[in-house]
């Protein structure tokens, strides 16, 4: 994000300010960003019962985590994998379709449904009905049903655990900054150009 001519990497840390070799401070503006521009937001949403807003934010968490933890290549599989590795309900198999989970199915009908169509495709809901109280995912009537609140809490978990795992094994950090930088090279380029002119 842009604020007057300085480019900001979270709400709280400057591109130019990033220590790409110190691993608790790249991991700390790293949580700054996904806090703060993703999580956060999806909790004010699915605070006020917004789930679609909040799930559209979700589904674009999953696959910033999933681009930076798992690789740059191959979207469905990165998702996918993802899911199945971080959010133990996604790894059922689909009732539907016994040839894949149901991160699959979710992939398909949740993620590209509002990257390429703004909808959810099959009828599928991010809800809060009382038949999801305690369940993160079901499919019922051929449809699927996501509860924004407890996806909201897996990824926060799974988030947690990451930078932890991050911030302690010197290879998953290497991977970790390489993403980083990868993704975000023009950004930095752009901030550390506005420093010296």
């Amino acid at each position: 994000m842009k604020v007057g001519e300085i480019l900001y990497f979270t709400p709280k840390y400057k591109f130019s300010e990033l220590k790409w070799d110190d691993n608790v401070s790249l991991i700390d503006a790293f949580k700054n960003r996904v806090e703060g521009y993703y999580i956060r937001p999806a909790e004010k949403l699915s605070g006020e019962k917004d789930g679609f807003a909040a799930g559209v934010l979700l589904l674009t968490t999953v696959d910033f985590l999933a681009r930076i933890s798992i690789g740059l290549d191959g979207v469905r599989t990165r998702f996918t994998n993802w899911l199945e590795a971080n959010v133990e309900e996604f790894r059922d198999v689909d009732p539907e379709n016994a040839a894949q989970t149901l991160a699959v199915r979710f992939y398909d009908e949740f993620r590209n449904g509002f990257v390429h169509e703004g909808r959810i495709k099959n009828a599928g809901q991010f809800s809060y009905d009382p038949i999801l109280h305690d369940r993160l995912v079901m499919v019922s009537n051929g449809i699927m049903m996501v509860n924004p609140d407890l996806l909201l809490t897996a990824v926060e978990n799974s988030f947690a655990l990451y930078l932890k795992r991050a911030e302690a094994d010197a290879t998953l950090f290497s991977s970790f900054r390489s993403a980083l930088m990868k993704d975000f090279e023009k950004d930095v380029k752009l901030a550390l150009r506005s420093l010296k002119g």
